[in-house]
């Protein structure tokens, strides 16, 4: 669990951060990691007596920082571990900024860097530096990253607290994980960047967005291809590290594309794209089927997910969301849905399960005498087979992905307890979508069932737009992030919370 959780939110050092060593030290930081340890555990099932009695005593501790003065690092990355591993993260992650301010970590890395450049190191003395960036940096990317889920404004910026910091590479105190954090760090700043020449995200989708995205698109691949060098030197293709920094640029890119196509509120929308619009959209339906592909295929990456934070859950949640509302590949979103149901990710897997309930009762009620025009998926007008006799589109802005061949097992395990039988790996974008198969009994499909049949009453016109697949989001996503993709909270039963 401690390897997993410090690929996760690397901000402990396995070599001196031991049981022992945080036992003495701080009671929290070792509640904390029970807590998260008892809830992967646990699974997608019922809440076990171990983790409600760990999230009873984080709850307690979490609770005392707000007004006692901060003496240690380790209360921060305590709060960092229950705001990362929380459904409602966004209010306890702000308040390990503030607790991190008040030790004044977001110094740490200037001062840090400083001495590096003038050959004062001294892994003795730097031993405090060294934590306190750790943090710090761990503290600006998780902040964003609540932001993007949350659409709510991050704080943190792209400023001298985090700037160059791929330098404490090398440190002498610097530990494996470290890699993975500045590489996100760097790839966070530049989502900062794109994002910022975004906004305002209101109002219709002008020329110059689709130049800053087809800009971007550059520098991602630039920083992928930049680090997946770097990784490789340590890691083979199919190890999780790589998988999870091609996740992360694909999902960076969905994320910033999906707010140019937010104009999109239904077919008669599509019918009207402008084509550098269209291409986004075919673009976007590749790199989330991509990313897809790996989060269900990839052993690694499949393992991973148990050990995940709630932000890795709600984007490829959003990614399928949005795969679905596209193309409909409701093959691979259903099993992305299994997968939810397996791990704690109940909120992400009852999103999934609805829409392909809706959807699968929406293609069987279809009659053959009603003409199929008036039914046609929102996508149909962009995503259909290339015309060998059509004339070349002038000034192509996006280039597709890559032919994809992944290097790891393409076999799926759908259930825990069916270790030999898999089913076959599913071909990518040219393959005519198949109806996903039958939900093994699960207690969730009782309640998607018991949600459906309240949302059968409501006019299409009114449905809330994390159960529509006819749009993209519109301005609701420019408001409230992935959030708008995925199922609010009060349809969930009641479950202990910390913040």
């Amino acid at each position: 669990m401690g390897v997993q959780l410090s690929c996760e939110e690397p901000v402990f050092d396995s070599s001196t951060d031991t049981y022992e060593a945080l036992h003495d030290r701080s009671p929290f930081a070792v509640d904390a990691i029970c807590m998260v340890a008892a809830r992967v555990r646990d699974g997608g099932g019922a809440i076990s007596e171990t983790h409600r009695r760990c999230l009873e005593e984080v709850r307690g501790i979490s609770s005392a920082t707000l007004f006692a003065p901060v003496a240690r690092s380790e209360a921060v990355q305590s709060m960092i571990l229950v705001s990362g591993w929380s459904d409602n993260g966004w209010l306890s992650g702000g308040h390990a900024v503030r607790m991190a301010m008040e030790l004044s970590m977001h110094t740490a890395w200037p001062k840090l860097l400083k001495r590096m450049n003038t050959n004062k190191v001294d892994p003795n003395e730097d031993r405090r530096l060294v934590i306190a960036s750790r943090t710090w940096f761990c503290l600006y990317l998780f902040e964003h990253q609540l932001s993007y889920g949350t659409g709510r404004p991050a704080v943190l910026k792209d400023d001298e607290s985090i700037r160059d910091c791929r330098y404490l590479l090398n440190h002498p105190l610097a530990i494996e994980d470290d890699m993975r954090l500045v590489s996100t760090v760097e790839l966070i700043a530049i989502r900062e960047r794109v994002h910022d020449a975004l906004c305002p995200l209101e109002g219709p989708v002008k020329s110059e967005h689709l130049e800053q995205l087809r800009r971007a698109d550059a520098d991602f691949k630039h920083w992928y291809s930049s680090w997946d060098v770097a990784f490789s030197r340590k890691y083979e293709n199919a190890a999780f590290y790589r998988q999870s920094l091609e996740i992360q640029h694909l999902h960076a890119e969905l994320f910033h594309n999906a707010t140019a196509l937010r104009g999109i509120n239904g077919p008669e929308d599509v019918q009207n794209m402008p084509p550098a619009q269209k291409e986004l959209a075919i673009r976007s339906i590749e790199i989330a089927s991509k990313g897809l592909d790996i989060t269900v295929n990839s052993p690694a990456y499949r393992e991973g997910m148990k050990y995940a934070v709630h932000y890795t859950h709600a984007t490829a949640t959003f990614a399928a969301s949005l795969l679905l509302r596209l193309a409909r590949l409701l093959d691979r979103v259903d099993r992305l849905a299994r997968l939810m149901a397996e791990i704690p990710g109940k909120r992400y897997a009852l999103t999934l399960q609805l829409m392909l309930k809706r959807s699968k009762r929406r293609q069987t009620s279809r009659s053959p005498k009603v003409s199929r025009d008036s039914q046609r998926s929102l996508v149909m007008p962009v995503d259909q087979a290339p015309n060998p006799h059509a004339p070349a589109v002038a000034n192509t802005q996006y280039r597709a992905v890559e032919p994809f061949s992944p290097v790891y097992e393409t076999t799926y395990r759908a259930d825990v307890s069916m270790h030999h039988s898999h089913a076959g790996h599913v071909p990518a974008m040219n393959q005519m979508p198949q109806m996903f198969t039958q939900h093994v009994g699960h207690p969730t499909f009782t309640e998607a069932d018991q949600i459906l049949e309240t949302l059968d009453r409501t006019d299409v016109a009114q449905l809330p737009v994390w159960i529509s697949d006819q749009s993209l989001g519109g301005q609701s996503f420019s408001q409230h992030g992935m959030d708008a993709f995925i199922i609010p909270t009060e349809y969930l039963p009641a479950a202990p919370q910390i913040w």
